[in-house]
C-alpha cells in the first residue's frame, strides 16, 4: 500500500517544517521527505511515479 490520507500528508509536512524549517529548496525537501518515507510501511516498494506525485503534492502544501 502506498497511499496516505490527507491527515498523514499534512503530518509529514508538519514534521518537515518542525525539523528543517520552512525555507528549504525543492531538492532538500525531497531528501527530507524520502527519509521520512523510509519509515512508512509500503513506500519501500512504491513506484517512482507515485513518489514523484506525492512529493509534488507535499511540496505545494509546504509552501502554503
Amino acid at each position: 500500500m502506498h497511499s496516505l490520507t490527507t491527515e498523514q500528508k499534512q503530518q509529514l509536512v508538519e514534521i518537515i517544517n518542525e525539523e528543517f524549517g520552512t525555507g528549504m529548496e525543492f531538492d532538500d525537501f525531497t531528501d527530507a521527505l524520502l527519509g521520512l518515507l523510509e519509515d512508512v510501511s509500503g513506500f519501500e516498494a512504491a513506484p517512482q511515479n507515485a513518489i514523484r506525485k506525492l512529493t509534488q503534492q507535499l511540496w505545494s502544501q509546504y509552501h502554503d
